[in-house]
């Protein structure tokens, strides 16, 4: 049970992280983290989700926040059995293409994780593909 509750824990200190608008790198940000929570981002209509692509979108978020965004993203894309198909809604595929081709050089690290996320939304998976 003590399980559980640490669970539910780390989902709801994501989703405080998430209300700040920065987004630091830590354990919440981990494979672990995603691996045990993707389903989690379901509750309240994806609110969650919805949040994460807004901080992605607005022109005022920081560098590390866009990075780290990015990540997230392509961590959801990756372990929701529906992430390709939330993600697509959000329509944030071409912010992420446009990160990827950012010429700033502090948008290094940006570029390297929206690079990676591309990738996870552009990978077709066999149970993704129609007849």
């Amino acid at each position: 049970i003590s399980a559980e509750v640490n669970e539910m824990s780390n989902f709801e200190r994501y989703e405080r992280e998430l209300q700040t608008g920065h987004l630091q790198w830590g354990f919440i940000h981990s494979g672990k983290f995603w691996a045990e929570n993707a389903l989690k981002f379901e509750s309240n209509d994806f609110r969650a989700l919805k949040v994460l692509a807004g901080l992605l979108l607005s022109p005022l978020t920081d560098v590390t926040t866009l990075a780290v965004a990015c990540h997230d993203l392509g961590e959801f894309v990756t372990l929701h059995p529906l992430g390709k198909k939330r993600v697509a809604q959000l329509q944030v595929k071409e912010r992420v293409m446009e990160l990827m081709g950012s010429t700033e050089a502090s948008y290094r690290e940006v570029r390297r994780e929206a690079l990676l996320c591309c990738q996870k939304l552009m990978l077709n998976k066999w149970q993704d593909m129609e007849k």
